[in-house]
């Protein structure tokens, strides 16, 4: 045992001394040494930051719930929202293998630590770095590089042979013979010449026999990568040929730099690289494996489905993983049932359980098997509802019920059942399990279906519920935020005519009708209460939005349900603050109740948290209502005739905007003309006759109706013959000229403000002045041209006249942008120091647009934040997910005074908008870790020059605006 470890001792202490010199060329060091670099490459830096890639990889795998309602992702890591989560350990790893290359960069893992940088690049989702690290790799190591290098080695190596026969032969000649040894010393001259002679043999001029090892320099989204098929020298794989010997990471490197070139939109690219790597022979066969998933991957996300399912079946083959084998079936089934293809869906989730993959797969599998089975013949919808019937009893799909009943509505559906289906989403709700993929299904089409119902109120409502589960990346995430949208206003305009016409009818009644109207609604408002309490959660089948389920309230011309966005009220039915007091109140005296059937009379309940004597109280308490009860619950009904004109009011303008919001919002143009006329039907002499008269012109003119379009034509061209709509008809022409009379006027404008930019302010003030006798008194920008009027007196004649100027355009131009303009300058002037001529502060520089400019970050604060504690907290945030950015921190101070100074610190830098809004996008799903939850603060990315504009001006007054216009 000592012997060996004498032997381990020895052996280690010759690599300390064959590797002590880091940065030798690769071939100028023995074999000792290189493999002293590679086990040091290998085993530290790179070993660790490959522990490290890999755990974020599992991470972000975890983070993607699968939703088996929608086509899986090949890879769940790719299909994550928040890559910001694992930044600081990718950032590690790319600053663990970096210090491995600059320090063992002669070592044989130099190529897989580049490797390992775009991967951790591509995991963050920053395709653009990793494509630069990738092609950067392919490039460097490729097989033809890599032959050039060996061969220039294999030059060398006979120039260092005979090196050494020279320096042997020059020692041998120098050195002194025995004979000569034993001779006295021969005289310094003798000695001189011996020297002398020997030392002529010079060595041979090596440096000329060296070549030059630059690096040839890489030409970013270069796509043709030589993968040595036309090299000779490029060896097919070999099974074991590098169980002991390093395999090069070049071909892993190309298939990343693959997903990569995909990633970045570059179809080409990743196509031509991947067809390479097919036609290979020397393609390693686990780099095959992963060649076909990729190939699927490319097919999905070009929307090609069918080549899809043959790559994905070509993966299958060549998959040694079962679990990956099932996932991989089981998104070919979906495939096949996108396709249409049912039988052939049905052959592939039989397969999917046969590979008894995860439980929750094996019941989407077994889900799916039904559907198909009844979609391809081989069952009916009884069976079908049936094999559901089952799987809801079995007590292993507690947690899936919801969606079982998710896939009876689509039975439901399919037998055009909307009734049945939309009831199954709302059981599909009320038993929603911890996930929130299925209640973003169920939420989504239950919108849609309200929406094709034109229920347009709790369309708005569900496609809300849909925004708060629904991943931001899913593909459905956009085009449903902006459905929801639009309706926004147009439930806001149907809720206000619900809620104004019932408060209108309550208004009508008698005051005994009032009484027992009141006592009804406080015995729905009571027993609502009180299934809440019992439910312990709110309803899940209760869209987000103001107001409770439906039921609740009593409106007319609607069945009643959830109202969004409609104007505060004190109507017990639209209040939630007073519904949730109700609550708070009645848990004080009853507690959480579990949710049983029949509560009042469950002996369980009588026998267990309460006795009959208080249970008996609160039932008698339900049935009492007092004078100041009523007052509370009809507190909004109209009680005089301006009450009742002001409820009027709202209906006539809700009905005329929902005339124009149908038609702008939805293209709907029939609800347009439904909303109109009732409009005119219900208020003949309303202030909208015109613009209502024209809007259904055009509706009807859309929907074909050429009668009733000629019917209203000719009413308009009676009642209003002198205006510019009817001018508009008569004319064909009169709207061309119109918008040629506008567009020179905005051109006149322009050349006005451009003079004015450039310091003509005389010129500038001659144009406006002209303007009048050019484009009329009463031209569509006679306000703004009155504020640069303004600007232009001010820095032509001073403060004074500036402000005196400001205020007439105040005056004149009430409820305008130029009015508010106008205002924030006057509160500016006399504070800013001025730089323009006639020591004026020139307001009018909104923020540009500057989107390649270098930008930094600001976090905006109320007053009272601790800044040193808030800028400690950012920097440890960027320190943990930002190390690699190499940001600096500061704070800054805005307003005019102490008592009105905002703190704000500032985050620099980051070359463009892409950049910095990876790190703005990083904070929102990550404010807890960014500053503290209880911390109030509001998060800008800004250009470098809008930022000093928000510096001279020491106000962000416009820019939260600008940011969410230009930004988000």
């Amino acid at each position: 045992m000592k012997t060996y470890t004498r032997i381990l001792l020895i052996a280690a202490l010759f690599v300390g001394l064959g590797g002590c010199k880091t940065q030798k060329s690769r071939n100028d060091i023995s074999p000792l040494a290189q493999f002293y670099q590679n086990t040091t490459a290998e085993f530290n830096g790179y070993y660790n930051a490959n522990v490290l890639v890999n755990e974020s990889m599992t991470a972000l795998g975890g983070q993607y719930q699968d939703n088996f309602n929608q086509l899986l992702p090949i890879y769940k890591y790719r299909a994550a929202d928040n890559p910001q989560a694992v930044a600081a350990q990718l950032d590690d790893a790319i600053k663990r293998v970096s210090v491995v290359v600059a320090l063992h960069r002669v070592s044989h893992w130099t190529d897989d630590c580049y490797l390992l940088a775009g991967k951790a690049q591509y995991l963050k989702q920053d395709f653009e770095t990793a494509e630069e690290t990738l092609e950067y790799m392919v490039k460097e190591f490729s097989p033809s590089a890599t032959s050039k290098k060996k061969a220039a080695v294999k030059k060398k190596k006979p120039v260092k042979k005979k090196d050494k026969k020279v320096k042997k032969k020059k020692k041998k000649k120098s050195k002194p013979s025995k004979k000569k040894k034993k001779k006295k010393k021969s005289s310094k001259k003798k000695k001189s010449s011996t020297r002398s002679k020997s030392t002529t043999d010079k060595r041979p001029d090596d440096s000329a026999q060296e070549e030059e090892s630059e690096e040839e320099a890489i030409v970013p989204g270069e796509t043709t990568i030589s993968l040595g098929m036309e090299d000779p020298t490029y060896e097919a794989s070999k099974p074991d040929k590098y169980w002991i010997k390093h395999r090069p990471a070049y071909q892993e490197g190309v298939l990343w730099l693959a997903r990569t070139y995909i990633e970045r939109g570059n179809y080409t690219g990743a196509e031509r690289l991947m067809t390479q790597l097919e036609r290979d022979p020397g393609t390693y066969e686990d780099v095959h494996r992963e060649l076909a998933a990729v190939q699927a991957y490319y097919q999905i996300q070009k929307k090609q489905y069918q080549p899809a399912i043959y790559f994905l079946e070509r993966a299958i083959k060549l998959e040694k993983d079962r679990l990956k084998k099932a996932r991989y079936t089981y998104i070919i089934g979906q495939l096949h049932q996108m396709l249409g293809q049912e039988g052939e869906a049905y052959a592939a989730f039989e397969q999917v359980i046969d590979y008894k993959p995860a439980y929750q797969m094996d019941f989407s599998a077994r889900l799916n098997l039904a559907h198909s089975a009844w979609a391809n013949g081989r069952s009916t919808s009884e069976d079908i509802r049936k094999e559901l019937d089952k799987m809801l009893k079995d007590e292993k799909n507690l947690e899936y019920r919801d969606r079982i009943y998710y896939a009876l509505a689509q039975v439901d559906l399919k037998e055009k059942n909307k009734p049945g289906a939309i009831e199954n989403l709302r059981l599909s709700l009320q038993h929603s399990s911890a996930s929130g993929t299925q209640k973003a299904e169920s939420y989504l089409l239950l919108g849609n279906l309200y929406f094709e119902d034109e229920d347009f109120v709790h369309a708005k409502l569900y496609f809300d519920s849909t925004l708060m589960v629904l991943a931001t990346n899913d593909a459905r995430y956009l085009p449903t935020k902006k459905l929801a949208d639009n309706l926004t206003d147009i439930a806001l305009n149907i809720t206000v005519i619900d809620l104004q016409d019932s408060l209108l009818a309550i208004s009508r009644l008698s005051e005994e009708e009032k009484k027992a109207l009141a006592f009804e609604l406080k015995k729905q408002r009571d027993e609502e209460r009180r299934k809440a309490l019992l439910s312990q959660t709110p309803a899940n089948d209760s869209p987000v939005g103001k107001g409770a389920r439906p039921g609740q309230a009593l409106v007319a011309g609607n069945s009643g349900g959830p109202r969004a966005g409609s104007e505060p009220s004190n109507f017990f039915a639209y209040n939630d603050r007073a519904l949730k007091r109700g609550i708070r109140d009645f848990q004080r005296e009853w507690g959480d109740r579990p949710l049983e059937d029949n509560w009042r009379r469950s002996s369980e309940l009588l026998t267990g948290d309460f006795g009959e004597e208080e249970l008996e109280e609160e039932i008698i308490a339900s049935t009492v209502i007092t004078d100041e009860d009523i007052d509370e619950i009809l507190k909004d009904v109209p009680q005089t005739e301006e009450d009742v004109a002001d409820a009027e009011k709202k209906i006539m303008d809700a009905l005329f905007n929902l005339g124009q919001l149908y038609r702008e919002r939805l293209n709907n143009n029939r609800k347009a003309v439904e909303s109109l006329e009732e409009l005119l039907r219900r208020f003949p002499e309303t202030q909208y006759q015109l613009d209502a008269l024209y809007y259904l012109y055009l509706a009807h003119t859309d929907l074909g109706n050429t009668a009733e379009a000629q019917r209203i034509y000719n009413l308009l061209v009676e009642n209003y013959p002198n205006t510019n709509i009817v001018r508009s008809l008569l004319d064909p022409e009169y709207v061309k000229n119109s918008l040629d009379r506008e567009r020179r006027l905005n051109d006149y404008y322009d050349e006005t403000f451009q003079a004015f930019q450039e310091g003509n302010y005389q010129v500038a003030k001659a144009k406006i002045d002209k303007s009048p006798e050019l484009f009329g008194a009463t031209n569509s920008l006679r306000a703004r041209f009155a504020l640069l009027n303004a600007m232009c007196i001010g820095n032509l004649q001073g403060k004074e006249a500036y402000i005196e100027e400001l205020r007439e355009v105040v005056a004149k131009y009430p409820e305008t942008a130029e009015e508010v303009r106008a205002k924030e300058i006057m509160r500016l002037l006399g504070v800013v120091t001025a730089t323009g001529p006639g020591g004026v502060v020139l307001a009018e520089s909104p923020f540009q647009v500057q989107f390649d400019q270098p930008h930094y970050l600001i976090v905006v604060f109320p007053e009272g934040v601790n800044l040193n504690d808030a800028k400690a907290k950012v920097s440890d945030f960027n320190r943990e997910f930002h190390q690699l950015d190499k940001l600096r921190i500061s704070n800054i101070y805005l307003g005019e005074s102490a008592e009105d100074r905002l703190p704000v610190i500032v985050i620099r830098k980051y070359d463009d908008k892409d950049a910095v809004m990876r790190y703005y996008d990083g904070v929102m799903k990550n404010r807890a870790s960014f500053l503290p939850a209880n911390t109030s603060f509001e998060l800008y990315p800004i250009s470098q020059d809008n930022y000093r504009q928000i510096l001279k001006a020491k106000s962000i007054d416009g820019y939260p605006e600008f940011f969410d216009f230009n930004y988000k």
